[in-house]
């Protein structure tokens, strides 16, 4: 029989909440910069303040996809393909956000945020050298699975009160 979380295991659940937010958030910056470090030429400089979003967009692909971590380990695999694609089209909207102050006359604004979104989907899925984010996701999301799956058991405990 199951028992109730005692305080401690809800601050231990709690505190490893917290980790995982942060780890999440700090591997969508790392992200962030990879991407900013690649496109920086092709771009332009206005890129790089896309960088610090990714800690957000890290956040976001993390409770998009947590509920993954408790399934088979292969189904990380369809995961962090799924994954890499959602955070590059999310940091390709970023940088057609941040194209847009630029002072350029005569742009369509949304074409210009699409364009730039695309662009990076384009690049991600041809572009050979790049599909190595792939396993990069890959490798993320198994971090995270571990993390979850050795915080989240909880022995079980005989109820003596019955």
């Amino acid at each position: 029989m199951k028992y109730s979380p005692s305080v401690l295991d809800i601050e231990n659940r709690f505190k490893t909440k917290t980790i995982l937010t942060w780890i999440s958030g700090l591997s969508g910056c790392l992200w962030g910069l990879l991407g900013c470090y690649f496109s920086g030429n092709s771009i332009g400089t206005h890129v790089w303040f896309v960088a610090p979003l990714g800690f957000p967009i890290g956040i976001a692909v993390f409770y998009a996809t947590r509920w993954t971590y408790e399934k088979s380990c292969w189904v990380l695999v369809p995961t962090a393909i799924t994954s890499t694609i959602i955070a590059v089209a999310l940091f390709g909207l970023c940088v057609g956000l941040a194209d847009l102050t630029r002072d350029i006359p005569n742009r369509k604004e949304f074409s210009v945020v699409i364009q730039n979104m695309l662009a990076y989907l384009f690049g991600l899925l041809t572009m050979p050298p790049f599909w190595a984010f792939f396993i990069l996701s890959f490798g993320n999301h198994g971090l995270l699975r571990f993390v979850i799956r050795r915080n989240s058991r909880l022995p079980d405990r005989p109820d003596h009160a019955s």
